[in-house]
């Protein structure tokens, strides 16, 4: 029987207040970003409304397309959506407090930079989960037509939005500690979101418009998670005559498990970026 020390009891004490803190510090930067966006009401419009916009503009503009192919482009647009959040938005406040030397004060308090990048991943995830639902609002009142595999289909669905939604914020830290500068930075993240949308055919829905052939859309970290959300939301009977494929749809769990794994990796090495280049504390989170 383990016999419960003063030295002991005072391990414990300080290992669940240091977690309290640092919930506390995630809790209170989720906030602050989101306290920022709120109180910017074109901000917070432009970054919800812009995907389902684009799509409205491609659903009208266009050649008359069927609900399944609707529902489909609408969701390859609103991961583009998710995408601009997280690479524009998450990048703009990081950029921004980088410019006003905010991170000289961060630097002397005691801030688990880890923390600090959860809250912002947290108000990230939020806010891209509200552009791809404004977006799949207005494939509804277009006509898409949406149905769910199975079951299972809910939380692969989940799962692959939060992981792609991770993956790309982490993705904005190196282009703003680079640029340095606000205006460079939501500049180049921009451009990032939109080119790797276009240049793989509306994030791999329409692999015909994309001058990248073959399987490798279903390994590219803006396509895998798109084909998998449209495999599971799209009842598509003959994903051929829809226009998604070839290549096959990505239906199997590897292609989950490696959406896991390149955001893992990405967490972890945007962690360790944020400690050596925002807090200058070595590699140690």
């Amino acid at each position: 029987m383990a016999i419960d020390t003063r030295e002991t009891r005072g391990t414990k004490r300080r290992s669940t207040g240091g977690r309290r803190v640092w919930l506390e510090q995630a809790g209170a930067f989720a906030r602050r970003s989101l306290r920022e966006v709120r109180n910017s009401w074109l901000m917070l419009t432009w970054v919800i409304a812009f995907p389902a916009i684009m799509y409205l503009l491609q659903a009208t503009q266009g050649a008359e397309m069927s609900p399944v192919a609707n529902a489909s482009v609408s969701i390859g647009t609103g991961v583009l959506g998710s995408m601009f959040v997280c690479l524009y938005l998450f990048g703009n406040q990081l950029a921004t407090d980088l410019e006003d030397r905010r991170y000289v004060a961060y630097r002397s308090m005691p801030i688990a930079p880890s923390a600090e990048l959860a809250g912002r991943m947290a108000a990230g995830l939020v806010l891209a989960g509200g552009a791809f639902a404004a977006t799949i609002a207005a494939g509804l009142a277009t006509g898409a037509s949406y149905g769910l595999r199975g079951p299972e289909s809910v939380p692969i669905a989940l799962a692959a939005g939060a992981l792609t939604c991770l993956f790309w914020m982490v993705v904005a830290i190196p282009f703003v500690v680079v640029a340095g500068n606000e205006r460079v930075a939501s500049l180049t993240t921009t451009l990032v979101a939109v080119g790797a949308f276009v240049l793989t055919g509306l994030n791999g829905t329409v692999p015909a418009q994309s001058p990248i052939d073959g399987p490798v859309l279903n390994f590219l970290p803006n396509t895998l998670p798109t084909r998998l959300l449209v495999s599971h939301l799209v009842p598509a009977e003959n994903w051929t005559e829809l226009g998604v494929a070839p290549p096959a749809m990505p239906t199997g769990p590897a292609f989950l498990a490696l959406l896991a794994a390149y955001t893992v990796l990405a967490i972890v090495a945007g962690t360790m970026l944020v400690n050596r280049t925002l807090y200058d504390q070595g590699w140690l989170p």
